[in-house]
């Protein structure tokens, strides 16, 4: 079952309407050309770390995925190709440890809530290291980041908490993460929440990317939104 859940999630987003067709167009029409820091945050297999990689030539692509069978398959997928360093952990809103629940695909992964983040199986709930965009950013001597993905199955938001500091000194060009307007789906992050949140850190909503219907007559399953920092970069890129 989940052999056949991982390959209709695949077919959902290889005939989305627009899978990487023109976000990295969009962004140099609105100024970010010169990309030369990507976080890939909820790199599955690195699908999407692969893609940045080749339309940003200039960029270090950083990778995080913490599920280990997903991580391994992700070393193997970037084996031998430069600007690219991978982690084995997930990013949150303080660093730490966190379990994940296992999706029916390896795609749907996710963490725990923090009510429900009590010791269980490892097989059933892998315990894996928590850090944060903040943190991880000092400890790089990264200054900026100019596409900053997140794909976490609800998680969105606690990431974008970790991120304090770089959003108030606007260090993040630009923020594209996956979504949904259900907000009784809770395997996806609520539009609403996302764009509340990110409007009172100073960014414009820009567009939906990679909508993926469920059905002709449900609305939107879920999508990929894209925000721009309103303020201009002041501090030079270091990775």
């Amino acid at each position: 079952m989940k052999k056949i859940l991982n390959l209709f999630h695949r077919v959902q987003l290889a005939f989305s309407r627009r899978w990487f067709v023109s976000l990295e167009k969009d962004l140099a029409c609105i100024g970010i050309k010169d990309v030369s820091t990507v976080f890939d945050v909820g790199a599955h297999l690195g699908q999407t770390t692969l893609h940045f990689r080749k339309v940003f030539p200039h960029a270090q692509v950083h990778s995080f995925e913490p599920i280990p069978q997903n991580f391994t398959k992700l070393q193997r997928n970037v084996a031998g190709k430069d600007r690219i360093k991978v982690n084995q952990k997930a990013l949150g809103s303080s660093p730490g440890s966190a379990f994940m629940e296992i999706g029916d695909s390896d795609q749907t992964h996710a963490i725990r809530s923090r009510s429900q983040n009590e010791p269980a199986e490892a097989t059933q709930s892998p315990k894996v290291e928590l850090g944060t965009i903040d943190t991880y950013l000092a400890k790089e001597g990264i200054a900026s980041i100019d596409l900053l993905k997140i794909d976490v199955e609800g998680y969105e938001l606690e990431v974008l908490k970790g991120a304090t500091k770089a959003l108030q000194s606007g260090s993040i060009q630009s923020i594209f993460a996956e979504c949904d307007f259900d907000p009784d789906d809770h395997q996806h992050t609520y539009f609403n929440d996302l764009w509340g949140f990110l409007r009172r850190e100073n960014y414009a909503f820009i567009g939906l990317y990679d909508v993926i219907h469920y059905t002709n007559t449900s609305g939107i399953g879920y999508c990929n939104a894209l925000f721009i920092n309103k303020r201009p970069l002041s501090q030079p890129h270091r990775t």
